[in-house]
């Protein structure tokens, strides 16, 4: 399964996805392609840190699309951006699944339709959205509101799973570990163990 994690909107924490993914998915196959195809260059950064402290699983991330494209028949994360409209229409063309994390605001719903807008001629690989940097309190209606409004989006599949606005998320980046590395039981590594077990069934305990 090769996943392709993008957004149109800056901030929507997308290699803070890609990375926690990735480590996951290290745990648990013998090969994996990490790709990271956006000049701001987050996923390579933080895979650089975990390898200058020695963390294992280690990741190697490369900066370039090969020319053959993610490998087939294998698992492959790919951390995109639109300001490289290349590199991104490769990606797409090798990929099997695109993920969106979309924030809990109008404009970012507006991102989330102006980007299957932009590649609906493009693919017609499945495309995943959910709520990213959810409220935590019960009584914020933001991201119900947006997830309500993704869903009214067509070609958009909304996953029934959310990453809450957490500091965990943020020292993932920070220490180079993943969040269920840094605290196996808080309420993060359970999000992110939903995600992904939703994303790759086959490889869920």
């Amino acid at each position: 399964m090769r996943v392709l994690v993008a957004s149109m909107k800056g901030g929507s924490g997308k290699s803070t996805v890609a990375f926690n993914l990735a480590v996951w998915l290290a745990y648990r196959v013998e090969h994996l392609q990490l790709l990271d195809l956006d000049p701001q260059a987050t996923l390579s950064d933080v895979c650089e840190l975990r390898e200058e402290l020695e963390y294992q699983p280690r990741l190697r991330c490369l900066s370039a699309l090969p020319k053959q494209g993610m490998k087939p028949a294998s698992y492959a994360i790919c951390d995109t951006s639109f300001s490289q409209p290349k590199a991104l229409r490769a990606a797409l063309a090798s990929a099997d699944m695109t993920l969106l994390p979309v924030g809990p605001s109008q404009s970012d719903v507006w991102s989330a339709q102006r980007y299957l807008e932009s590649i609906r001629d493009t693919t017609s690989m499945p495309i995943k959205a959910f709520i990213n940097r959810a409220d935590t309190h019960h009584a914020i209606r933001e991201s119900d509101q947006a997830e309500e409004a993704l869903c009214q989006l067509e070609g958009l599949e909304v996953l029934d799973v959310r990453l809450h606005q957490r500091t965990a998320y943020r020292r993932s980046l920070s220490e180079g570990l993943a969040v269920f590395e840094l605290q196996p039981s808080s309420k993060a590594a359970l999000e992110i163990e939903a995600l992904a077990n939703c994303l790759f069934p086959d490889l869920s305990a």
